[in-house]
């Protein structure tokens, strides 16, 4: 990979002012350093100059202490290197008429950049246009900075988004840019001459950090607290880097950061709004007074075209969905609104309608529009398959819980589906994880699990249950497991054995010590259906317990 062009002032550079050309220079040794950055100047003599330094000085002397010695002048020349200095210049005529052979050697065997000058030299006009340079040089950046950042900014104002502010800025450095999301790729790419393909391929090299890649130059995009949202890198493709493109490139990740907060905070707040609209819905719905008069189901249905939901199809499906725990941190909620955004974007890519806001504890309210009723289970199954997947991207790793109700045929109808898969989010996130649960069908494990805080349903549990738990204490543990697994099956014992992976003979043995335990018939229907029952309740009240 080719490094991007030097954005300091150089040694080279410095030889290119008059003051130094006017003195014929020579390079002796060292022409490696040429590159090197000067920092400042000095001018003075004796042996002990390295001392005076701290690195990147242009050196200037007439070489008056250097004397004859030839190890002296392997000592000066190294020690100068040790210190770092960008190159030593020394001025012939008036104390030396060339520069010692050693001196030479010593320079060249340390990497010193040595440079004779062959004609008289003012040295402070030597400093004073080496330090003007160095200051001009920095200012340049700076205002080539600035106007790149008044132009990105009055973009911004007019209403620009991040695609042309990165189109903006690579007119400005002509080169193409690259926006790359962490994780994710390349989020947007911006071409000044080179075509797509092209950009992509350097990307790619780039990447992969080929030694033909072109130069580059990046910045990290931030987000958050010390968080990383991506980088920003420019590509010499079409042209050479220069210093004022870093310049621009950091001012431009300045404004994309803030353009990506802005954006962050209208989704949050549309989805507040959207959420809070859908809770109202529910409120409205469930409290003392109904929602029954047409007038209503007019006002509802305005009410979501304002907000930008006005489905064709006359059939709406409601949907809640939670995050699978209650997290605190931001950078977890982050990713939760992350997996929102995901999933209302893909379902707006595939033209489904679409209302999505946040509720209480970040639940995400959903109304799709259907064509048809039986859409239903094929859009259910869709949404599961988009949240499972942006959530595993996001780094969510439990399932979210997804409930859906039942395809209605207008407003009022929805918002009793979407109360009722709203309020059934905290009994469905205790069960067996499914790909959604469907809210339209009676379930006995949510009413169990509204009366879990109940006496009288531990009362029930412990009646029924307690004595084969004591014996599954006291023996291998196996009962209560059989148990449920024979009242999940109907009583049937095939099919129960082969749910256990357990032979029939080893099924009835268990089947008589529970009998025995209980002092139960197992083969008595309302005995089964009380049991089953109570194994049921039992599963919430230990999950309440922890």
């Amino acid at each position: 990979m080719t490094e991007p062009k030097n954005t300091s002032f150089s040694v080279r550079d410095a030889l290119a002012l008059a003051p130094l050309r006017r003195g014929e220079p020579e390079i002796l040794a060292g022409a490696e350093g040429l590159d090197a950055e000067v920092r400042w100047t000095h001018a003075g003599e004796g042996l002990n100059l390295a001392s005076l330094l701290k690195g990147g000085e242009l050196l200037v002397t007439t070489g008056i202490d250097i004397g004859a010695n030839g190890e002296v002048q392997r000592r000066f020349a190294a020690d100068l290197a040790a210190r770092r200095i960008a190159a030593l210049a020394i001025e012939l005529g008036s104390a030396l008429d060339s520069v010692p052979g050693p001196l030479i050697e010593a320079a060249e065997e340390h990497g010193l950049c040595l440079i004779a000058f062959h004609r008289e030299v003012r040295f402070v006009e030597i400093s004073e246009s080496v330090h003007r340079a160095i200051i001009d040089r920095d200012g340049e950046l700076i205002r080539r900075g600035e106007q790149s950042r008044s132009r990105l900014i009055s973009l911004m104002l007019r209403g620009a988004h991040i695609s042309d502010v990165l189109v903006e800025l690579s007119g400005f450095i002509r080169n193409p840019v690259v926006l790359e999301r962490s994780g994710q790729g390349v989020a947007y790419h911006a071409c000044f001459e080179a075509d797509d393909a092209t950009v992509l391929g350097a990307w790619g090299s780039y990447t992969r950090g080929d030694l033909a890649a072109p130069a580059a130059i990046s910045a990290r995009v931030p987000t958050g607290e010390a968080g990383t949202w991506g980088s920003l890198v420019a590509l010499a493709v079409d042209s050479p880097l220069e210093p004022p493109d870093q310049v621009a490139l950091e001012r431009a990740v300045e404004l994309i950061a803030l353009a990506l907060m802005r954006r962050q905070e209208e989704e949050a707040l549309t989805a507040r709004r959207r959420g809070d609209f859908l809770a109202g819905l529910i409120d409205s719905h469930t409290g003392e007074e109904k929602i029954v008069a047409p007038s209503v189901e007019r006002k509802i249905a305005a009410g979501a075209a304002e907000l930008g939901f006005s489905p064709s199809g006359g059939v709406l499906l409601p949907l809640a969905i939670s995050p699978p725990a209650r997290v605190e941190d931001d950078g977890e909620d982050s990713s939760w609104s992350a997996v929102r955004r995901d999933l209302v974007d893909e379902l707006e890519g595939q033209a489904v309608p679409v209302l999505a806001g946040t509720g209480e504890n970040r639940n995400v309210l959903l109304v799709l529009g259907l064509a048809r009723a039986g859409d239903r289970e094929r859009l259910a199954d869709q949404v599961a398959t988009l949240v499972t997947r942006s959530a595993e991207r996001r780094g969510v790793a439990i399932q979210p819980t997804i409930c859906v109700g039942a395809a209605s045929p207008g407003w009022v109808e929805c918002a009793a589906e979407l109360g009722a898969a709203a309020h059934a989010i905290p009994a469905s996130a205790n069960l067996d994880p499914v790909p959604w649960h469907d809210v339209s069908v009676a379930s006995p494990d949510r009413l169990l699990f509204a009366f879990r805080e109940t006496p009288e349903l531990r009362e029930f549990v412990d009646q029924q249950l307690r004595p084969l738990i004591e014996r599954d204490r006291q023996g291998r543990g196996d009962l209560l497991q059989t148990l449920a697994a024979y009242c999940a099956n109907g009583g049937h014992k095939v099919q129960t054995a082969r749910a256990l992976h357990v032979g029939r003979q080893t099924l009835y043995n268990r089947l008589r010590r529970i009998e025995e335990s209980l002092g139960v018939d197992l083969d008595d229907g309302e005995t089964r259906f009380s049991l089953h029952l109570a194994v049921r309740a039992k599963r919430h009240l230990d999950r309440a317990d922890h």
